[in-house]
């Protein structure tokens, strides 16, 4: 059954109750929270029933987007790829209807627009709602992408920059920039690390917001402490370092670069297992693959 109520703030409020499943929203007028509980209770009857609903790939993802998307730490970046589908004609499909095929043109059709790694970033936000629609909605019965090849992997980033990029770096970045590059350079922080204005306490920089969501002690050179704080959103540091490196000829060198220009100098001062905790890897055979090369000669001078 489906109960309504109208806020102070003068919304409707609708929850819907069937078969031990609850669902609530808010809405501008009582009709728009009439119809969209129609339309739950439906949804939610389909679903005891083992019937897959009489809706699209649009309708999936914007409960997707709703109950999944709202709640993870790259929400934004993740709305703008749901965006990009929805617009598409595989929004359009019913599940009824969907199969492979239409995964599989839809794939096709987005590698002749924009890069494989965009296809690959979309299609990995489409896969997990679909594996959300099979396991626990129960709007599928299979995930359409079930046998469809996944784009190409693209080539592990290398990039490292030279002395003269760096010293050109620092020369005609602004002042808020040259900060981010300097503590990216020192510490090999990501700038979305950079851009969270980490908790300073001696050398040590405590960083509550990283990419696995684990809190991470990164130790600093003077240089670093010196060029904290960085008064910069993530995306201006992307953005500035985009428009700077392309002024100066060398636009294949992003931020990122930064990081992996910090680990192998580190590196060298660092055991492996020091330059794990740094930077945040869990795998040991991350460093050792990539920044511990030895060759006898060298093994050979330290006997």
């Amino acid at each position: 059954m489906a109960s309504f109520r109208r806020l102070p703030s003068g919304l409707w409020q609708v929850q819907v109750c069937r078969r031990g499943v609850r669902r609530s929203d808010s809405f501008p007028s009582k009709g728009a929270a009439v119809a969209w509980a129609g339309k739950v209770e439906s949804e939610i009857m389909a679903g005891v029933r083992g019937e897959i609903p009489n809706l699209t790939v649009r309708d999936l993802l914007e409960r997707y987007r709703r109950e999944v998307s709202s709640r993870k730490k790259g929400a934004r970046p993740e709305g703008l790829r749901l965006e990009a589908v929805e617009r598409s004609r595989l929004a359009q499909v019913r599940l009824r209807h969907l199969d492979t095929q239409h995964v599989s043109e839809w794939q096709e059709t987005r590698l002749e627009a924009v890069s494989e790694p965009s296809v690959r970033r979309e299609r990995n936000t489409i896969n997990h709602a679909f594996q959300i629609a099979v396991r626990e909605w129960r709007w599928l019965r299979k995930n359409p992408f079930d046998g469809v090849r996944r784009p190409r992997d693209s080539r592990p980033k290398n990039r490292v920059a030279s002395g003269a990029e760096v010293a050109a770096l620092l020369e005609h970045a602004s002042d808020q920039l040259r900060r981010a590059i300097i503590v990216g350079l020192e510490t090999g922080m990501r700038a979305s690390e950079i851009a969270s204005r980490p908790l300073i306490k001696g050398r040590v920089a405590y960083l509550a917001d990283t990419k696995n969501g684990e809190v991470r002690e990164v130790p600093l050179s003077q240089k670093a402490i010196a060029a904290f704080p960085v008064d910069l959103t993530a995306g201006s540091i992307s953005g500035l370092f985009v428009r700077l490196t392309t002024t100066l000829g060398f636009p294949d060198l992003t931020f990122h670069c930064l990081r992996r220009t910090a680990a192998t100098r580190l590196s060298k001062v660092l055991d492996p297992w020091e330059l794990c905790a740094m930077m945040g890897w869990k795998d040991p055979r991350i460093p050792m693959k990539h920044y511990y090369s030895a060759n006898a000669e060298a093994m050979a001078k330290k006997l």
